[in-house]
């Protein structure tokens, strides 16, 4: 379902809405609103996931245990 809302823009929000339309980035202003919104909800999930990350490393937890050791592989000597 969606909601149709109305909002007022200045003149240069507009115009970068009309950019991303005129360069292929978005279909229309519609579009273009939700892909910002999209960034903007990819941002809080990416704040929240490095709150969680700071929290372990703050509690000196292992952040990612699977991947440790992952660097210590031996390698034949050179020549």
């Amino acid at each position: 379902m969606t909601t149709q809302i109305a909002i007022r823009l200045e003149a240069h929000e507009l115009a970068a809405l009309d950019t991303e339309v005129a360069e292929g980035r978005a279909a229309n202003r519609s579009e273009a609103v939700r892909l910002g919104i999209a960034r903007i909800r990819r941002d809080q999930r990416y704040r929240g996931d490095e709150a969680i990350l700071v929290e372990l490393a703050r509690r000196g937890e292992r952040v990612y245990p699977d991947l440790e050791g992952l660097l210590d592989l031996t390698h034949p000597a050179l020549d």
